[in-house]
C-alpha cells in the first residue's frame, strides 16, 4: 500500500513534469493565428484567481484540442503560472473538464497578468504583486468619448412563462383596462419578455372567460408556471419542470446569477460554439484587419472599393455586459448605400415571433423598419465578409445569421428596453449583436442613443458613437446563460433623425 507521503511526493512530480514539458513545448507558437509557427520569447508569470463559492480545476488547452489539468483553485484561491500569449486555459466545477465555468475561456494576451474566474456580476480585482515583481500592464484607453452614465437603477426583470395546461393559453398584462395582449402558449411551450418588478401578468383561455392564473413579477424570480387544478399537467412535463428548478437554485447558489435560458431534456443550453471576444477591462483594445476594402463609388470593384485593407479596432466600453466600440466599420458611401436600399421596404416594426403567438404592433417599439438580404448588392456582400472578419465567424449567411435589420426612428420614436434573446423551447439563441449607426445626432441632446440599463455596475450607460461607427455586444453568457444585462434600449427621438442598421448572429444556427 502507498502511503500519503509517496502519494504527495507522486502528485508534486507529476505537477512538476506537465509544467516543464507543456511550456516548454509551448514556447514556439501560433502568434498569428493563421498557422504560421514562430519563437516566442515572451515568457511570463500570469495570476489565474478563483471568484466562485466553491473550488475549479484549471486546464490549459493545447493548439490539438486536448487539455492539460495544471492546478486545483479553492475558494477565493489564485496561482501563477509561466505561460506565453496567446496560450489557451479554461477552468471547470469538476475534474472531468465537462462543466466549464465563466469565461468559458482565457486567452493570454501580452501585458495581462491576471485573470479571474467567477460570476459574472462579481468586480474582477488585480491579484496583489509586488511592484518589484509585477509584470508590464497594458495601458487602457479612457472611456471612449460617446460612452455617458445614465445614473438610474432601473427595475427591469425578466420573465419566463411556462403552461402547464393542456388547452392553448393567453398572455395579458394587466393595464387596468381589460388587459394587453402580450402572446399566446400550448402545453410545455414557454415564452420570454422583459417587465418590471410589480407588473401583473393574467393567463386565460383562447376565449378569455377562465382565468387560470395571475403572477406579480419579482426580481429573484424567473420561472413563473400557468396551471389548471382541473386539468392536470401530465407527469413527464412536471418530473421535467421539477429538474429546472432544481438546477436553477444550484446555479443560482454557485454563481450569484440566476439561470434565464433553455432547460431541456439533456439539461442547460450548451456554452456558445462561435468566437467571444475577451473583454477583461474596459479601454481593452482588439485589432482585427479585413481584406474587405471601403466602398466609395457603385461601380466595379478596381474602381470603386478601396484596394488597402481595412484595420478596425474594437475598444471595450463595457465587461458586463460585454460591449465594445468599433469606429469607422463603415464609409459614408457604404451607409448610403445601404438606406438607400432599406428605405422603399420600410415598414411599422413589431414584436414578438411565431413561438409567441406571432408578430405584433406595440407601443414599446414605435419605429419602421426593413430587412436586407446579404445578396442585396456586390456592396451589402462585403459589409457582410467584413463583419465576419471582425467577429471572428467564418460565414455569416441564412444558417446562422438575419438578413440585415434597417431601423429607421423620427421624431419621438423608440424602442423600450428589451433583450435580443429569448426562450421559446430550443437551445438556438441570438449570440451576437452588431449594431451599425447610419446618422450622427445632430446635438448631444438629440436622444437615439443605445442605453444599457444594467450596465454600469446598474447605474446604466448609454452611447452612439456617431455614422459610419458600430457597437457590438454578447446576449450570451460563456457558459450559454442569456445575459440578463444585455438589456437594452433605443432611446426617443428629441431632434433629428436617427438610421440603424444590425446583425443578429445565433449560435450554433438558426432556429
Amino acid at each position: 500500500m502507498v502511503g500519503p507521503r509517496a502519494k504527495l511526493l507522486f502528485g508534486v512530480l507529476t505537477l512538476c513534469i506537465l509544467f516543464f514539458s507543456t511550456f516548454t513545448l509551448g514556447a514556439n507558437v501560433d502568434v498569428q493565428g493563421d498557422g504560421t509557427i514562430v519563437e516566442n520569447d515572451d515568457e511570463g508569470i500570469v495570476n489565474f484567481v478563483n471568484n466562485y463559492n466553491s473550488l475549479i480545476h484549471l486546464f490549459w488547452e493545447g493548439s490539438d484540442g486536448k487539455a492539460v489539468k495544471m492546478a486545483v483553485l479553492s475558494r477565493s484561491g489564485s496561482v501563477g503560472l509561466n505561460t506565453f500569449p496567446n496560450h489557451v486555459f479554461f477552468a471547470t466545477f469538476d475534474a472531468e473538464a465537462t462543466q466549464r465555468v465563466n469565461p468559458s475561456q482565457v486567452i493570454v494576451e501580452e501585458g495581462v497578468d491576471y485573470y479571474a474566474f467567477g460570476p459574472v456580476h462579481g468586480h474582477i480585482s488585480p491579484l496583489p504583486v509586488a511592484k518589484e515583481t509585477a509584470a508590464p500592464v497594458a495601458v487602457a484607453r479612457p472611456i471612449h468619448h460617446s460612452v455617458k452614465l445614465l445614473n438610474s437603477r432601473t427595475t427591469a426583470v425578466s420573465a419566463k412563462f411556462r403552461s402547464l395546461i393542456p388547452e392553448p393559453i393567453k398572455i395579458w398584462y394587466e393595464n387596468n383596462q381589460g388587459g394587453s395582449f402580450q402572446g399566446s402558449l400550448s402545453l410545455g411551450k414557454e415564452y420570454t419578455l422583459n417587465t418590471y418588478e410589480g407588473h401583473v401578468f393574467f393567463f386565460t383561455n383562447e376565449e378569455k372567460t377562465v382565468e387560470f392564473a395571475r403572477h406579480v413579477m419579482r426580481k429573484d424570480q424567473v420561472l413563473y408556471l400557468v396551471s389548471d387544478p382541473k386539468s392536470p399537467a401530465p407527469a413527464e412535463l412536471l418530473a421535467h419542470t421539477a429538474r429546472e428548478q432544481e438546477f436553477m437554485a444550484q446555479y443560482l447558489k454557485r454563481n450569484g446569477i440566476q439561470w434565464r435560458h433553455y432547460f431541456g431534456p439533456n439539461g442547460p443550453r450548451p456554452p456558445p460554439s462561435l468566437f467571444m471576444w475577451p473583454a477583461s477591462h474596459i479601454g481593452q483594445v482588439h485589432t482585427v484587419t479585413s481584406t474587405e476594402g471601403y466602398w466609395t463609388c457603385r461601380g466595379p470593384k478596381k474602381i470603386c472599393q478601396t484596394t488597402p485593407s481595412v484595420n478596425l479596432e474594437l475598444q471595450v466600453v463595457s465587461t458586463a455586459p460585454k460591449a465594445f466600440i468599433i469606429e469607422n466599420f463603415l464609409s459614408d458611401f457604404e451607409v448610403d448605400e445601404i438606406i438607400s436600399i432599406a428605405q422603399p421596404q420600410i415598414k411599422v416594426s413589431t414584436v414578438g415571433n411565431k413561438d409567441g403567438g406571432g408578430a405584433r404592433q406595440d407601443s414599446t417599439r414605435t419605429s419602421h423598419n426593413a430587412w436586407v438580404g446579404r445578396r442585396a448588392s456586390v456592396i451589402v456582400e462585403s459589409l457582410f465578409v467584413r463583419a465576419e472578419h471582425l467577429l471572428r465567424i467564418e460565414r455569416l449567411d441564412q444558417k446562422n445569421t438575419e438578413d440585415m435589420q434597417v431601423v429607421h426612428y423620427e421624431h419621438g420614436q423608440k424602442y423600450d428596453s428589451h433583450h435580443d434573446w429569448g426562450v421559446s423551447g430550443y437551445p438556438e439563441s441570438r449570440f451576437i449583436t452588431l449594431l451599425l449607426y447610419l446618422s450622427d445626432m445632430v446635438d448631444p441632446v438629440a436622444g437615439g442613443e443605445t442605453a444599457f440599463p444594467k450596465g454600469a455596475d446598474g447605474a446604466g450607460f448609454k452611447v452612439h458613437p456617431g455614422k459610419g461607427s458600430a457597437v457590438l455586444f454578447y446576449n450570451l453568457l460563456e457558459d450559454g446563460n442569456g445575459d440578463d444585462l444585455a438589456l437594452h434600449a433605443a432611446l426617443p427621438i428629441v431632434r433629428g433623425e436617427k438610421w440603424l442598421a444590425n446583425f443578429w448572429v445565433w449560435d450554433p444556427q438558426r432556429r
